[in-house]
């Protein structure tokens, strides 16, 4: 048992079997707790057997309790397998998968799309930062990174298990957005300050890459480009960091 969860995990690290498993990992205490406290179904749990009796035991005997598979490694095998450079000792299974345009629903508010957002880490903070700011959802389009990758997983901080999450291509994501009555706001660097904008009652804010910002497809299908006014000769901002100010801004009154 112990060693098929092992062989499961290590398959995982791989983007194809995370798509055809349907299943994420996630790694350290407080995500592993955060996994147990959602509606996720854990699907194992793995601890490092220094700290098995220690920090992971309620973690473990939570995770048995809803009959997922245990087990406990010595801890040169776990950090063998743990994807963090500093491995905290513990990490969970669970069957997740991004949402379809067709389970998710328009809604009034700021709905978050990532257009090319390549590094995974940053694509797991925006999502934490959408759902924190009480944005109804985030969209991954094509180019953006796997939303199931560890990074992106660790990234979230639990919000991957509460959020609505899904992922589109551009032209279908278009089409959809338009039958539901958004408005599409891009974010670029010579936009109306965003706190400045009168906002409709659905916005759909899209971010770009880090390198190239949002494609030209969007030219034509854009109804505002905002921005986050900045000193003169600054650098451009992170793409999460914007993300968090142009959000903020946008949820303002429905907070």
């Amino acid at each position: 048992m112990g060693r098929n969860l092992h062989t499961l995990i290590r398959d995982l690290q791989r983007r194809k079997a995370r798509e055809r498993r349907g299943l994420v990992v996630a790694e350290g205490l407080r995500l592993v707790e955060d996994a147990l406290e959602s509606n996720a179904r854990v699907v194992g749990v793995l601890a490092a057997d220094d700290v098995a009796g220690g920090t992971a035991a309620d973690l473990l005997g939570r995770a048995a309790g809803r009959g997922a598979l245990t087990q406990v490694a010595p801890r040169r095998e776990f950090d063998q397998i743990a994807d963090t450079e500093t491995p905290s000792g513990v990490l969970a299974v669970v069957e997740w998968e991004p949402l379809g345009l067709g389970a998710l629903t328009p809604a009034d508010g700021c709905l978050l799309v990532l257009d090319g957002v390549q590094d995974p880490g940053n694509v797991g903070t925006m999502i934490r930062t959408a759902h924190a700011l009480g944005a109804s959802g985030t969209v991954a389009l094509d180019r953006t990174a796997d939303v199931r990758n560890p990074k992106v997983v660790r990234g979230a901080m639990g919000a991957l298990f509460r959020h609505p999450v899904a992922v589109a291509e551009l032209d279908a994501f278009a089409a959809w957005a338009e039958r539901g009555r958004y408005a599409i706001w891009l974010a670029v660097q010579d936009g109306t300050p965003a706190a400045r904008a009168d906002r409709p009652p659905r916005v759909a804010l899209v971010l770009g890459s880090e390198g190239h910002g949002v494609r030209a497809a969007w030219s034509e299908r854009a109804h505002r480009r905002v921005s986050v006014p900045m000193r003169a000769g600054a650098e451009s901002l992170n793409a999460a960091v914007a993300a968090g100010i142009l959000l903020y801004e946008l949820t303002r009154a429905s907070r």
